[in-house]
């Protein structure tokens, strides 16, 4: 029996007001940023279909493959959409649309003050893996995700470290937390530590083992449409690091 590749497209943009205007021009030309190549609807279509096939048939599992759209190129009649993507096979990417150099780093014992005034540790030597999630406000990804955030946390609370940093100041995180039910520990005006672990746009979820390396960098759960599968992804990462 064929295995069916689970293709999920995600609308990214790289300003921080992400997905709030809903309503963009339909693109008469697609750029592959990895290749630089400009493709017309068919011919992205048919490159679409192209990764189905080449990674269907996969033997170490059911491939998942993202495209990410990036901010609309205009000019004159010409609407561009570029885009990037992502390959992964179990918990091993074949193709990733970013670099994430900081995988590997290990993280120095630092000790930060949550919003509610306890100590939390992030880096060095611990008795649990720590899953931080870096987030803001107004980031419309952030917020869709939280629900199933809250799931993870729920399911592993007690055995691993769950963190939300953001740049926001803690006065705005406890307003928001007054309406939004967000089971974290949560670290606000984070900013500066926030640049030494992060790597792209948010929201993004970075996976550090007991020894305070940093193993595995994600992005955000998608747009609701497949918390499910990542959700299951992201619970094999946890259980490698328990």
């Amino acid at each position: 029996m064929r295995k069916v590749i689970q293709l999920l497209l995600l609308c990214l943009t790289t300003f921080s007001g992400l997905g709030q205007n809903s309503e963009r021009p339909e693109p008469n030309f697609y750029k592959n940023l990895f290749t630089q190549e400009i493709l017309d609807k068919k011919q992205f279509l048919e490159f679409r279909n192209s990764l189905y096939i080449e990674y269907n048939d996969s033997i170490n599992g059911i491939p998942d493959i993202r495209i990410y759209f990036k901010q609309l190129e205009i000019s004159n009649d010409s609407i561009i959409q570029p885009f990037n993507y992502d390959i992964r096979v179990g918990n091993e990417y074949i193709i990733r649309a970013y670099k994430y150099d900081k995988i590997g780093v290990s993280l120095s014992p630092r000790l930060f003050q949550t919003i509610y005034g306890d100590s939390i540790q992030i880096g060095g030597v611990q008795p649990k893996p720590t899953l931080i999630n870096l987030w803001f406000i107004h980031c419309r990804g952030c917020i869709q995700e939280i629900p199933a955030l809250n799931r993870l946390q729920e399911k592993y609370a007690g055995r691993v470290n769950f963190v939300a940093l953001t740049f926001d100041e803690e006065k705005d995180v406890l307003n928001f937390l007054q309406i939004r039910d967000f089971k974290f520990n949560h670290i606000a005006n984070a900013e500066y530590f926030i640049k030494t672990i992060g790597s792209q746009p948010y929201p993004e979820n970075i996976f550090i083992d007991k020894n305070g390396v940093i193993r595995y960098i994600e992005g955000g759960l998608g747009d609701g449409t497949d918390f499910d599968k990542v959700l299951k992804y992201f619970e094999s990462i946890l259980k490698e690091l328990l």
